[in-house]
């Protein structure tokens, strides 16, 4: 990276890592701090790699199901849980690369089950919405019809939004559901 890029990307590699300390409630030692970073670095990455070069590398698969597995561990969830829900989210985004016609990559489907190990059943809820709803305002706002979209940057923006913001929006949910 040159000049103007470079100080972008350090920013952005830069608030990457602090984000999670300031936003995550959750944060209950320097172990979470740690993995919320290393979570946000791996995103972070995966998405600017698909939006130059539209592939997720399996790398950042890897690195995010290891992660994910320490953090389920650390956070006493059920490994059957988590097991029937990434089975479930890979079964899901198969069926939607199945029905669109390939217009949704394998890399899209590793990506989507190894983020889904960091996250409860609400919060994967909560990122399947965020993920497609952003990715189809930009779809609607940008026109773009004949052209391949890398959804890379959706997926994690959605991973991110839901690791770090799940509970506020199941706490919205459930205020809603009682008062109204």
């Amino acid at each position: 990276m040159k000049g103007t890029n470079y100080v972008i990307g350090l920013f952005v590699y830069i608030a990457s890592i602090l984000l999670p300390v300031i936003v995550s409630s959750k944060a209950i030692s320097y172990t979470h701090i740690a993995l919320y970073a290393v979570f946000s670095l791996i995103i972070i990455a995966g998405a600017t790699i698909d939006m130059h070069y539209y592939i997720l590398p399996d790398e950042g698969a890897l690195a995010l199901v290891i992660g994910g597995i320490i953090y389920s561990y650390i956070n006493d969830q059920s490994m059957l849980v988590t097991l029937l829900s990434v089975i479930s989210v890979g079964t899901i985004t198969y069926g939607l690369r199945l029905i669109s016609h390939k217009g949704f990559g394998i890399g899209d489907i590793k990506w989507f089950s190894a983020i889904a190990i960091w996250l409860t059943p609400w919060e994967i809820i909560c990122f399947f919405y965020v993920t497609f709803c952003v990715g189809s305002l930009y779809l609607l706002l940008t026109g773009y019809r004949n052209r391949y979209i890398p959804f890379g940057p959706f997926l994690c923006f959605g991973g991110w939004c839901a690791l770090h913001g799940g509970s506020y929006m199941e706490v919205l949910y459930q205020w809603l559901r009682c008062n109204l």
